[in-house]
């Protein structure tokens, strides 16, 4: 009996581990974050692809190809914090001057 009643306290802290890690875990990463869609299109004269390279987060990259007068509405991007760069008929290079997304129009 000696040996069970030990073994209580050890598996109570373990759980209140878990618990207190899954709750912290859950504190980190809030499920209201505001992730949106973004409207984009492509300005470019006729015959001309847009590439946009989306930055999404500090790790997340996405490329998007519009032909031009294409416009359309891109979801998953967190507007005013993620950010993009455009080229035409070609991919943008890696290192690029960046525009935050905003909300209204993105070309």
């Amino acid at each position: 009996m000696l040996e069970v009643d030990k073994e209580y306290p050890m598996r109570r802290a373990y759980i209140a581990a878990l618990a207190t890690a899954a709750f912290i875990a859950g504190a980190a990463f809030p499920a209201d974050a505001d992730v949106g869609a973004a409207p984009f299109g492509c300005d470019a004269r006729p015959g001309v692809t847009c590439f946009f390279r989306l930055y999404l987060g500090p790790r997340n990259t996405r490329m998007v190809q519009l032909q031009s007068g294409m416009k359309v509405s891109i979801p998953g991007v967190d507007i005013g914090k993620d950010s993009y760069c455009v080229s035409a008929n070609k991919p943008p290079v890696w290192k690029c001057a960046r525009t935050i997304i905003n909300a209204t129009y993105n070309h």
